[in-house]
């Protein structure tokens, strides 16, 4: 059977060919669903014409959401660790404060944070993790895209012995058609020179990149920062092992590739940005995160201008309030004034980075997870602005009318 539902607004998502472009919104629109495939999506009189009357809803529809960086496996670690004082500072606190982890207590977490993410409307996600625990309640959820399985190790020979670790947890792992799991590295700051080339040289990855000016301290400069000095306590031959350069993103230019994440990316120059440009990785904002670590924003405006492709994450639980991507858009929103909402919302449509292509986009056969947003009787001009300034600042949970699946689309 068909279902048709129509609503004073339809937002389409992601334009066909345009991914870095939301689709023109559909006033008194319509989409008809065969389970939960999309037939069709269009003005109500066009869609009702081909399959019948509509059951009208009294909200915004729209495809699914994709959170593109976050750690479901820290989800119980939400309010343990103090932010402000930079990177560095952060990372000591953290792992200063896991050790209080109690038995039972991340998986009870992830559980009830796969959940919330459903509520706040994502279909697709760019798990990280350095266990492969956060499987099961994604799988559970329903959730597709990629879990990011890091391999951290200082010097050569941790490296390869975390290496063949994690890929004999990989090979015992049986995830569900549509979240798949790859090998990743972690950091610049947390990974050899040798080992990080080999990891970005593998495949798709995600690199937490450029998050921090201490980074660039750790790359370009002599006494390496910070960074150097972890590096130095933990008994590593620093200049024999870290990577090099002008900056993070110069040091691993050569290396970056249209299927990498490139997350955070807040510490950018110019010459930063047109190097980024050049590789084709995408830039996962985590801006919630950022400001609480770092009390700073990434440069939207000049990645937008470098025609830099982005998607949005929302980081762990241990350093921002919740995981719902439409909350990060709302403070870019807010402290970017001069970036439209309609602008904004591709990021949280962007699929195709985490290997769930058919997420973001309301097209004939394919289906990508359709919300509804009720509107309560609001009728926005704008709902692009509604959606990001109001709904998702306000953080109210979505309503699906279909749930994602997995495959590839057929159009019609």
């Amino acid at each position: 059977m068909i279902r048709v539902v129509a609503a004073p607004w339809v937002l389409p998502g992601l334009a066909p060919g345009a991914p870095a472009a939301s689709a023109p919104a559909i006033a008194d629109g319509a989409v008809a669903l065969e389970g939960d495939r999309v037939r069709a999506v269009g003005p109500r009189a066009e869609v009702e014409a081909r399959f019948g009357r509509a059951e009208p809803l009294d909200a915004v529809l729209l495809p699914a959401l994709v959170n593109a960086h976050l750690h479901l496996e820290l989800s119980h670690m939400k309010g343990w660790v103090a932010g402000g004082e930079g990177l560095p500072a952060w990372i000591q606190l953290f792992v200063a404060a896991r050790r209080r982890t109690r038995e039972g207590e991340p998986e009870e977490a992830m559980g009830m944070a796969a959940e919330d993410l459903v509520r706040a409307g994502v279909a697709a996600v760019g798990d990280i993790g350095n266990s492969l625990d956060s499987l099961a309640p994604l799988a559970a959820a329903g959730l597709g895209g990629t879990i990011f399985h890091e391999v951290f190790g200082f010097t050569p020979g941790r490296f390869e012995e975390a290496r063949a670790a994690a890929r004999q947890v990989r090979e015992a792992a049986a995830p569900p058609p549509g979240l798949r799991v790859v090998e990743s590295p972690h950091a610049i700051y947390s990974t050899n020179a040798d080992g990080l080339r080999a990891l970005l040289r593998g495949g798709p990855g995600s690199l937490h990149l450029a998050e921090d000016p201490a980074e660039r301290a750790f790359c370009a400069t002599e006494s390496a920062g910070a960074f150097g000095r972890m590096y130095a306590s933990l008994g590593a031959a620093l200049h024999e092992l870290r990577i090099t350069g002008r900056s993070p993103v110069d040091a691993v230019k050569d290396e970056l590739r249209p299927h990498h994440l490139a997350v955070h990316c807040v510490d950018l120059d110019d010459e930063d940005l047109r190097l980024l440009a050049a590789t084709g990785a995408t830039v996962v904002l985590c801006p919630r995160s950022n400001r609480y670590i770092l009390g700073a924003l990434p440069r939207l405006e000049a990645l937008l201008a470098a025609g830099i492709p982005l998607a949005v994450g929302t980081d762990s639980l241990a350093s921002a309030p919740s995981l719902a991507p439409l909350a990060e858009l709302a403070l870019l929103r807010r402290e970017v004034p001069a970036v439209s909402a309609a602008r904004l919302l591709p990021l949280a449509w962007n699929g195709a980075a985490l290997g769930a292509p058919h997420v973001g986009r309301l097209a004939p056969g394919a289906a990508p997870g359709v919300l509804a947003a009720p509107l309560e009787g609001a009728r926005p001009p704008d709902p692009a602005e509604w959606l990001v300034s109001t709904f998702g600042a306000e953080e109210r949970p979505f309503t699906w009318l279909a749930r994602q699946r997995p495959g590839p689309e057929r159009p019609e």
